[in-house]
């Protein structure tokens, strides 16, 4: 933890495992992890001291006066939510104390901007962080200006509202996992809040298959995620993510979703991730 409790007095202040503030946002996280929640650990949350600067301060403000300018706008609800994050910890702290103009974004899928997730989707900020020195991993919550919303077709070069009625796009109208803030506002309609600290861990075949075990070796999709986690770039583990949800709804066969795998992973590191785990080629 020496790089981030290097940021104490530093604009960032630790929040208490004991507090409801800290319990709350733990138990969000974990389960918009969906089935890497066992596989993961919280290890600290920080919150953004907007006292610490003036900048801070001002940015602050700022966000609460666009937040009321989009009240207005929108006849009563601005439509502000929490939405995740993930980059590595240098570009978090950087984003923290300077906002996002200098952030490296790894997905553009869904148009030109600042893509946020769902508070229901954590796991999906988690395919975009990178490991550091420690092997901890962060993600940014943020409160975020939604306004009206948009759909935003998968492959779309957008990079502003289609019309002055939008305001910010989504990757589905209905079921919205990720949340599109366009460049020009990014720094008014983002506010960066917390920063959490998280590990992945290996977790036994019991807390996933219980009693029933396969009878052919295998190895556990979320300890997989994690073995391979430190040597794919999160352009390709949010790819590893998507490919298990196309098998998960039975787009694809299991056979077809392996080869998927494999194609992502490669079979080096998938082997030496297979070797250390005692297993053979069976992925659960």
């Amino acid at each position: 933890m020496e790089g981030i409790e290097s940021w104490f007095g530093k604009g960032l202040m630790k929040v208490e495992k004991e507090s409801e503030e800290y319990q709350s946002i733990e138990n969000g996280f974990l389960k918009g992890m969906g089935f890497m929640g066992h596989a993961t650990t919280i290890m600290a949350l920080h919150k953004n001291d907007i006292s610490f600067s003036l900048a801070r301060k001002a940015r602050w403000d700022s966000f609460k006066i666009f937040s009321k300018a989009m009240e207005i706008k929108c006849g009563g609800d601005a439509n502000v939510r929490y939405a995740w994050y993930g980059a590595s910890l240098d570009d978090l702290l950087e984003i923290v104390s300077a906002g996002f103009n200098g952030c490296k974004n790894h997905d553009e899928s869904h148009g030109v901007g600042i893509p946020l997730f769902s508070v229901h989707f954590s796991i999906d900020s988690a395919m975009c962080t990178v490991g550091d020195e420690h092997g901890l991993r962060h993600v940014l919550l943020c409160r975020v200006i939604l306004g009206k919303v948009e759909s935003v077709a998968c492959g779309s070069k957008q990079s502003q509202p289609s019309s002055q009625q939008y305001d910010s796009g989504v990757d589905d109208i209905l079921a919205p996992t990720k949340h599109i803030i366009w460049t020009a506002f990014m720094n008014s309609y983002i506010h960066p809040s917390y920063i959490l600290s998280f590990k992945y861990k290996c977790i036994k075949d019991s807390v996933i298959c219980g009693t029933l075990k396969p009878q052919s070796p295998y190895v556990l999709f979320p300890n997989l995620v994690a073995g391979v986690s430190n040597n794919l770039k999160p352009e390709q583990m949010t790819t590893l993510l998507r490919s298990y949800r196309v098998y998960q709804e039975r787009k694809i066969s299991r056979e077809v979703w392996i080869k998927k795998v494999r194609l992502i992973v490669g079979d080096t590191l998938l082997h030496s991730v297979i070797t250390k785990s005692n297993y053979n080629v069976h992925i659960l």
